[in-house]
């Protein structure tokens, strides 16, 4: 049985069919449960098979299919600098995840990023949950559609993309500006922290703004998850203006 911890692991419906369609050379073995025959089970079956790629039953999974990678590579900023460089883009968004602990709630940034159909993520690795097979299937494919860069260093990175002129944007409730009354019509870096701590104090103070998500008195807060969508298709909306 494949071992849960396995960087090269896949689970869930949603992360392999999005293999299937970017990167079918790249997976090994797709294991579906000897149980599912429903037609879910029965499309992912004929898509791997169209694509020649291998599908066992296996009797130990009960509900979610799997999948085993040939290769697993780690993207660094050495990376992600080459990579802002070529990409084709005029006015590009990242999202840098800092202090995002829960691995759910990474997972589901990471789909709001990829929906929002913005350039990559950044993802603070010692102040982050690790990419883990559960991150990814909350993420419901997102890991795999979009570009993520793991940095050792964050505050090299910000210092990085503010040399190249990218607003540095945080996020905090203690903030003046509501993020509906920023011009976020240009390239951006948009920091996320969790609901409980926020964005780290020393991210903070490398942020060229910081703006707020509400000003309900009341409930200021919300779930990392879902202030990520919510200003990241703010941005979006203003950029297609």
């Amino acid at each position: 049985m494949a071992n849960k911890n396995s960087e090269n692991l896949r689970v869930g419906f949603h992360s392999i069919e999005m293999l299937l369609k970017l990167s079918p050379e790249n997976i090994k073995k797709i294991f579906i449960p000897v149980n599912r025959n429903d037609d879910r089970a029965l499309k992912l079956i004929s898509m791997a098979e169209k694509l020649s790629v291998s599908v066992e039953r296996k009797k130990s999974l009960t509900q979610y299919p799997e999948a085993i990678l040939k290769n697993e590579v780690t993207l660094g900023l050495a990376d992600l600098k080459k990579y802002e460089e070529s990409i084709q883009l005029n006015n590009p968004t990242f999202l840098v995840i800092d202090n995002v602990i829960d691995p759910r709630n990474l997972g589901a940034c990471i789909r709001s990023a990829a929906a929002s159909n913005i350039a990559g993520v950044i993802i603070n690795k010692h102040h982050c949950s690790p990419i883990t097979p559960l991150v990814r299937q909350v993420s419901a494919g997102g890991t795999e559609a979009i570009q993520m860069f793991i940095v050792t260093n964050l505050i090299n990175s910000l210092k990085h993309f503010e040399k190249l002129g990218y607003l540095i944007l945080g996020t905090s409730e203690h903030a003046d500006s509501m993020h509906t009354e920023l011009n976020l019509n240009k390239p951006i870096l948009v920091i996320m922290g969790s609901e409980e701590d926020g964005v780290r104090e020393k991210t903070l103070k490398k942020c060229s703004q910081i703006c707020t998500l509400s000003k309900n008195k009341m409930i200021n807060s919300l779930n990392v998850s879902v202030a990520t969508g919510v200003i990241l298709f703010e941005i979006a909306r203003q950029k297609l203006i």
